[in-house]
């Protein structure tokens, strides 16, 4: 049974200390890109998808992994969840 993220009460954080970096990126952008998809989806007077943007799961994901890559300092583009301009975050 598929459920949306809104539609499970509690999810367990991730274990990130056990992924690599490059997942950890790869999964970060994976968040991104739902995000995007629910903003063109919007822009074309559809419904999202995935519903990043409004449920609070998917930030506190991607501020996990956000935390994670910090500790290990990975410079990341930082999701802007207020629909402007990434920041760039981490060690250069």
């Amino acid at each position: 049974m598929s459920r949306n993220f809104d539609q499970i009460e509690t999810l367990k954080p991730m274990a990130c200390g056990m992924i690599t970096d490059a997942s950890l990126r790869m999964i970060y952008e994976a968040i991104r890109g739902a995000l995007e998809a629910d903003d063109e989806c919007e822009a074309s007077g559809k419904d999202p998808k995935y519903r990043v943007r409004s449920t609070t799961e998917w930030k506190r994901h991607a501020g996990d992994l956000e935390a994670e890559m910090l500790k290990r300092g990975l410079a990341f583009d930082a999701i802007d969840w207020t629909n402007g301009q990434s920041e760039r975050r981490g060690i250069q």
